[in-house]
């Protein structure tokens, strides 16, 4: 029974440490929140579905929604629709949706998941090593970033949201040059 108790203890003792030491339960930023932070984008490549190299640095002078998600998101899949909407509403020489899938192998899903779903108004782009999310420091998908005309991090939202709405327009007009 002390035994018992004593194991109880040092698990009680784990959990309240964990709770207490992370960091998620000081934050007072949420889900699905524009994070409005400026620091330098991210410098790892990724490439197209032809398997040609790119970075941030190939469309300097757009403004850029960076979506990170997967095939195996449900919430990734369910908000890709609306960026393809929000892409809709503005010139790709000024504004740029770059949804970049980070699923590990082949790249068959990601495009028969634009193919079935009809978004025909983004180009599909893969990070298949994962490079990005270790460099953005990102705990879970999806993630958007919001990279400026000079390849600077403006901002970030953690989480899926219907891009298309009035706000994210306005944001995202508000940002052009």
């Amino acid at each position: 029974m002390k035994k018992y108790l004593h194991h109880n203890f040092i698990l009680l003792v784990y959990a309240t440490i964990l709770t207490i030491c992370n960091p998620l339960y000081f934050s007072k930023l949420s889900a699905n929140e524009l994070i409005i932070n400026e620091k330098p984008g991210f410098l790892s490549p990724f490439e197209d579905e032809k398997g040609d190299i790119f970075t941030l640095s190939d469309f300097k002078g757009k403004l850029l929604l960076v979506n990170l998600w997967a095939t195996w998101c449900e919430p990734c899949k369910d908000e890709i629709p609306s960026l393809e909407e929000l892409q809709k509403n503005f010139d790709k020489n000024t504004f740029l949706v770059l949804p970049i899938n980070l699923d590990r192998g082949p790249k068959k899903k990601s495009i028969t998941f634009f193919k079935q779903n009809n978004i025909n108004n983004l180009k599909g782009y893969f990070d298949d090593k994962n490079k990005i999310p270790r460099e953005v420091k990102i705990l879970g998908l999806p993630v958007s970033i919001i990279i400026d005309q000079n390849g600077i991090e403006i901002a970030r939202l953690i989480g899926p949201e219907k891009w298309n709405s009035e706000y994210f327009i306005n944001y995202i007009k508000g940002n052009l040059f």
